[in-house]
């Protein structure tokens, strides 16, 4: 992509972008936003916001995949799921696997969940911390190369947000597969590098669209798409799993639902878009989209202010699908 000038008031040029499809009406109602979107109401959200930034760190784009902060992803999650690790319907398990642990805090507290398990998490960087549970375990690995795991071994796999870390989706789902024990489970929660509204105050042509379709198309360069939700399903299908289940979560995207709980979860990530523009776009966009630093800067903070508007009622979406081996399959 050619290098441009983008000034203050010009967004760099971009083919039409392409929005990933977002499910029907009946899986993800609308969230009706608050009618009260006075000064007072948004700078009330804006202070909680500005306390929970203090405890949000960005996002780490590093090695060809992200990582989650700490916290940020740990909150979103769990509110979105209301407290619970995972949808799947395991009992009493023995041995859990989590892929692309990053920070590790999914695997710490599914240990302290299940205290009789052995929970392994496995990445490509040391950056989980050392302190944790004894039937909790950090491995430096890529989980794309061959598993040095017995076949037929673990009660329970999980991923989450491996998109952009992923080339062969397919051969992960068969690899998950085949190294679970009949009857034992593979989750993956995964969110689509989109946002969309549905009262149409996020127009087609916005710069945070914009933004989304570059970090797309950089992402898939290596062939590690950031957008691969609506084939999750199809693809644990194909591998062998039955009983398959696909649930779909809107994120609000800013603290405007009416509704409490979807308002505290927007609070969380509005907070973590705000944060990780700079992070996880600058990095992108320099370095496999030709853009120089300064560009990068200015048509970020163009997003920025974006995000910042109370009349933006955008949101994005979370996938969750899981699905059981074969009691009879080994």
């Amino acid at each position: 992509m050619a290098q441009q000038t983008p000034s203050d008031d010009k967004i760099p040029a971009l083919e039409q972008p392409t929005s990933p499809s977002a499910p029907s009406a009946h899986l993800v109602p609308t969230i009706e936003p608050v009618a009260d979107e006075s000064d007072e109401y948004w700078s009330e959200s804006a202070s909680n916001l500005t306390s929970l930034a203090s405890s949000i760190t960005n996002y780490v784009y590093e090695n060809g995949r992200t990582y989650h902060s700490f916290q940020a992803g740990k909150y979103v999650f769990t509110l979105v799921l209301r407290g619970r690790y995972h949808l799947a319907p395991i009992n009493e398990p023995h041995n859990i696997l989590d892929l692309g642990t990053g920070t590790g805090i999914w695997a710490i507290d599914v240990a302290d969940l299940y205290p009789s398990a052995r929970v392994i998490g496995n990445d490509l960087s040391p950056i989980q911390p050392r302190l944790v549970a004894p039937n909790a375990e950090f491995v430096i690995e890529d989980f794309e190369e061959e598993w040095e795991y017995s076949k037929n071994h673990f009660d329970f796999i999980h991923g989450r947000t491996l998109s952009g870390a992923v080339r062969d989706w397919p051969e992960l789902f068969r690899k998950a597969h085949a190294h679970l024990k009949p009857g034992g489970w593979f989750e993956v929660q995964e969110v689509p590098l989109w946002y969309w509204s549905d009262d149409d105050s996020l127009k087609h042509d916005s710069p945070l669209l914009q933004l989304l379709a570059i970090l797309e198309q950089a992402s898939s360069i290596d062939g590690r798409s950031l957008n691969v939700c609506e084939q999750l399903k199809p693809w644990m299908i194909e591998a062998g799993f039955e009983d398959v289940h696909l649930k779909v979560h809107k994120i609000p995207g800013g603290p405007w639902a009416k509704d409490p709980h979807m308002k505290e979860i927007g609070r969380y990530q509005y907070v973590n878009a705000i944060q990780s523009v700079d992070s996880y776009g600058l990095a992108l966009m320099t370095r496999h989209m030709g853009y120089s630093e300064d560009q990068a800067k200015i048509f970020l903070a163009i997003v920025k202010n974006q995000l910042r508007s109370k009349a933006l009622h955008a949101y994005s979406l979370i996938y969750i699908v899981y699905g059981r081996k074969s009691l009879t399959a080994f």
